[in-house]
């Protein structure tokens, strides 16, 4: 009777260690794309908050960076990030007081390989908001809201946690060329 039973208790052992791999793969999954999503969040914030010396961190050290809009691509990573960061220094100096507010909307994230990488790609809406004080001079200069973009990145987990290690960027609307 034990004899006929075997294969059966081994068939039910077998199964409980596939479906359990199964669900540990899920939770995994479940908890990188999470990471993921507060990476992305944080990312936006750092842009609003004007600290991208901060949002470097983020990235790897060799994160490559590719714009819209003949911006171009920029493999120094070091270089790119202080040359944005002088770029917001100056609007926050110019225009005391402006407050941005970024949104990542229709985030689609999707994981390769073995788990490790992950491309995430969303729409990303920032607007800016002026301060009552504002110059004419300066509202003239940011008459206009940023147009949005699509943004894609590559991540990959090293060490336990996610990084960018690739962004590129694309208008969404037609820009004209001037």
């Amino acid at each position: 009777m034990i004899s006929n039973l075997k294969p059966l208790l081994f068939f039910i052992i077998l199964s409980t260690i596939s479906f359990g791999n199964q669900s540990d793969i899920r939770m995994m999954e479940i908890a990188d794309l999470a990471s993921i999503n507060i990476l992305i969040d944080n990312y936006s914030k750092t842009e609003d908050d004007g600290t991208l010396l901060e949002q470097a961190k983020l990235m790897s050290d060799d994160r490559v960076w590719i714009g819209n809009n003949g911006a171009g691509r920029i493999t120094n990573q070091s270089l790119n990030m202080n040359m944005q960061q002088t770029q917001v220094d100056a609007v926050f100096k110019s225009i005391s007081g402006i407050k941005w507010f970024t949104d990542a909307r229709d985030r689609l994230i999707k994981f390769y390989g073995d788990g490790n990488v992950a491309v995430a790609s969303f729409y990303w809406y920032r607007t800016f908001v002026l301060p009552p004080n504002t110059s004419f001079e300066n509202r003239d200069i940011m008459s206009k809201q940023p147009d949005p973009v699509a943004i894609s990145l590559v991540l990959e987990k090293k060490e336990g946690n996610w990084k960018i290690v690739h962004t590129h960027t694309s208008l969404l609307v037609k820009q004209d060329n001037k």
